[in-house]
C-alpha cells in the first residue's frame, strides 16, 4: 500500500521520516524525554535561516533527547552538545 501523506496519516502516527532533496528529516510528534510541543516550545529560542524565522528547540533540551534515546551515537551527541553549551556559556 502507498504512502498517503493526508491528516489521515499524520493523527495515525507520532514519527515520520522523509527525504528530500537536502537529506532526511525527522518528523517526532513526542521526541524522548519529552512531552512534545508544548514542552519544547517553552525554552525554544528563534533563529533566522534564510529570511525564516524559526523556533528551534534549545540546547539543553536536545541533550535531554538525545539522553533519552540511550543510542550510541546519541550518548555522543551529548558529549559534543554539552561542550557545546559550555562553550557558549
Amino acid at each position: 500500500m502507498p504512502f498517503r501523506l493526508d491528516a489521515r496519516t499524520l493523527a495515525a502516527g507520532d514519527h515520520f521520516t522523509f527525504i528530500t532533496s537536502a537529506g532526511p528529516i525527522d518528523c517526532l510528534g513526542t521526541p524522548a524525554g519529552t512531552d512534545g510541543f508544548t514542552d519544547l516550545d517553552a525554552s525554544a529560542m528563534e533563529e533566522e535561516l534564510e529570511g525564516l524565522v524559526v523556533r528551534v528547540a534549545s540546547l539543553d533540551d536536545l541533550i535531554r533527547m538525545k539522553r533519552a534515546t540511550g543510542r550510541p551515537q546519541d550518548v555522543i551527541a551529548v558529549e559534543w552538545l554539552s561542550a557545546l553549551r559550555d562553550e557558549l556559556g
